[in-house]
């Protein structure tokens, strides 16, 4: 029963880091555009395509805390006493995110819609940064807010985002017609798949330096299958959108990033943090177990559906017109 609480945590923070990933993506790729023409084609894209659907993803991470404290209060008595900067860190860029992105439709002057443009991006860079590096520190088993471990994790966690975003940003201007916007935005997902491939090659590295058996589990373990996954499917996307074919790349590109989550995961399994705390010791009550699978599950049965109707609807168009 707790490996089913367990497996529902793993689905929360696979779906933030992939849904909730590809805006924060958009944000980096916000940050990036400049003061060109073509910047602020690229910023009012970006803008338009998140308005629908951004703060939706959220649900996922408040899933996750609920299903981590009343699940594993252990766990969240451990991780949080010991990384509270960095979930600090997180929680205050996602603050100003959210703040300063709607701040910026009202703002009037060129100076203050400049600044909110700066939080906004900075926020979307500074925040996936940091709840990866959380999972890094995790990852180490020392817990620790400042390692190699955690500057791994964040670092490939910039990298992948900034990917998400920049293939689903492909498949918005497509579908506004903005064949100019396809262009920058295609150019620009070659260039984070080339970076993940890095970063994420770099980041192997210091796993095995510093965490030698989770390394081991990744690349001759329960990780592997993941691993090869997203090691595949990252170049795919990269040829795809460099050739200009756009079949099923978005699609993939989700599915490289959440392997990348249980790659991660499942390397480390049966423990919450590797070599001090495994899923049965950090596990509430059995009656709480089974009460939060029931609830969990409801609240899944419930969101699910109406998140992909969200999704789908955003995708024909249907929402707003472009």
């Amino acid at each position: 029963m707790p490996e089913g609480t367990a497996f529902l945590l793993l689905l929360a923070i696979t779906a933030y880091s992939t849904a909730g990933g590809v805006d924060f993506g958009a944000g980096i790729w916000d940050l990036l555009a400049g003061g060109s023409e073509r910047g602020r084609e690229a910023r009012a894209l970006i803008d338009h395509s998140m308005a629908p659907v951004w703060e939706v993803n959220n649900v996922w991470l408040v899933l996750g805390i609920v299903l981590c404290w009343t699940g594993f209060p252990l766990l969240f008595q451990t991780v949080f006493a010991g990384l509270y900067p960095l979930f600090a860190f997180a929680l205050v860029g996602l603050i100003l995110r959210g703040a300063f992105f709607a701040f910026r439709h009202i703002a009037d002057e060129p100076r203050a819609h400049r600044l909110a443009d700066l939080v906004f991006g900075l926020s979307s860079l500074l925040t996936p940064f940091f709840f990866a590096a959380s999972l890094g520190a995790i990852a180490s088993g020392n817990l620790e807010p400042i390692s190699p471990m955690s500057i791994a994790f964040g670092t490939v966690s910039l990298a992948a985002t900034a990917f998400s975003g920049a293939s689903f940003l492909v498949g918005d201007a497509r579908r506004y017609g903005a064949e100019e916007m396809v262009t920058y935005f295609r150019r620009r997902a070659v260039v984070a798949a080339l970076a993940l491939i890095v970063v994420g090659t770099a980041a192997l590295a210091t796993i095995a330096f510093e965490a030698p058996a989770l390394f081991r589990s990744m690349i001759a373990g329960k990780g592997l299958p993941f691993a090869l996954v997203t090691m595949v499917l990252t170049p795919v996307v990269g040829f795809l959108l460099w050739r200009g074919i756009f079949r099923w790349y978005r699609l993939l590109t989700v599915a490289a990033v959440g392997s990348l989550v249980f790659a991660w995961a499942f390397a480390q399994s049966p423990y919450l943090v590797p070599g001090r705390l495994t899923i049965a010791q950090a596990a509430a009550p059995p009656s709480t177990q089974v009460l939060l699978l029931v609830v969990a599950v409801v609240l899944l049965l419930v969101i699910a559906p109406a998140m992909g109707l969200l999704y789908y609807l955003d995708q024909r168009g249907t929402l707003e017109s472009p």
